[in-house]
This record gives structure tokens, C-alpha cells and sequence, in this order.
């Protein structure tokens, strides 16, 4: 108000103050309260294309078409840096019997179905091998092994979820073939 030049009795009511907040955390959300201060020193300075001048009369429209005025300064003002592209190393290409070898000793550690280290790029090579057992009996082992899982409400609704998704009980089944095919090999 100071750099305005409004006092007294003409400064903002406390309605119009908590409605121009309101206002400014909803509108103008995503800008630190730096941009504010500028806005209103290039305001007064006259540098915006907006007419400085309140007339006395700091007021939610005022306010708005000065930060509007702010805008259309800084995006005429702003200088962007050209994005330098950065190739992105390729990930080295792991061999079918690195990926099983890994696999299989992540199995070892933890005995879990559902925390195998790359468990499904191991069902893909192992099942175009023909090396595992894909029939019902996984599909209820698999459930078995969920709902074993269940320790409170929330998890036995996480389960259930689960149970009632298609895709996400291919997925745990396909884990699951891994891990009965890695039982064998212990």
C-alpha cells in the first residue's frame, strides 16, 4: 500500500484483504512472494503495461490486472535456455542365464514369490523354454499365498483387490510359476 501511495481511510477493508488472499492463493499459486514484490515495484516504477494509478482505491480488480500486466512482462522479458539433449547410456544387455542366475538368487535370500528380482523377465524366458508349470494349481497357490499375506484390514483389502484384477493375478501367478520352478532347483 506503502508503494501505491494509499492510506487511512482508503486502504482495503478487512473483507476486500481476506478475499484478495483467497484470490492470490488460489490464482496466483504457483509464484513465490518475490514475484509479488516485483510486480508491484515495476508497477510503480510504470514499467507494466498497466496503468499504475489506483485512484486511491486498492481493489481486487486493480490487483488482477496488475499481476495479468505482471505476466505478459515476465514472458517477454524471460530468456530460455536451450535444453541441451543428453544421450542416455544404454543399459547394458544381460544374457537369459544372467537374468535367471539373478533371479534365482533373489529367491534364495527371501523364499517370497512376490519379491523375485525380475521375476517376469524370468517367467518369459523360462516359459519359452517350456520349463515351467502354468496349470490351475498355480493359480491357487497363488491365491493361497495372498491371503496368507492378510495381517489387518488394509492389507486384506489391498488382497482383495488383487484377487478381483485379472492382470494383477496373471502377474503374481507368473511370479509364483518362477518360484515353484526355483523350489525345485533347491
Amino acid at each position: 500500500m506503502l508503494l501505491l501511495g494509499i492510506k487511512g481511510e482508503k486502504l482495503p477493508t478487512q473483507f476486500e484483504l481476506t478475499y484478495m488472499v483467497q484470490m492470490i492463493r488460489q490464482d496466483y499459486a504457483n509464484l513465490p512472494i518475490g514475484e509479488f514484490q516485483l510486480a508491484f515495484e515495476l508497477c510503480v516504477k510504470d514499467k507494466l503495461d498497466e496503468n499504475a494509478e489506483t485512484y486511491q482505491n486498492f481493489s481486487v480488480l486493480y490487483l488482477s490486472r496488475m499481476m495479468t500486466s505482471y505476466a505478459r512482462w515476465a514472458v517477454r522479458n524471460s530468456v530460455y535456455e536451450p535444453q541441451i539433449e543428453t544421450k542416455q547410456l544404454d543399459a547394458p544387455k544381460l544374457q537369459d542365464d544372467e537374468v535367471i542366475e539373478m533371479a534365482f538368487d533373489s529367491y534364495k535370500r527371501t523364499r517370497q514369490f512376490d519379491s523375485i528380482f525380475m521375476a517376469l523377465k524370468a517367467f518369459n524366458i523360462l516359459n519359452s523354454k517350456g520349463l515351467l508349470d502354468t496349470s490351475e494349481n498355480i493359480v491357487k497357490l497363488t491365491e493361497q499365498a495372498l491371503k496368507s499375506k492378510i495381517i489387518d484390514i488394509g492389507t486384506k483389502k489391498e488382497i482383495k483387490e488383487i484377487l478381483n484384477n485379472d492382470e494383477e493375478m496373471e502377474l503374481y501367478c507368473r511370479r509364483m510359476a518362477v518360484a515353484q520352478y526355483f523350489k525345485t532347483l533347491l
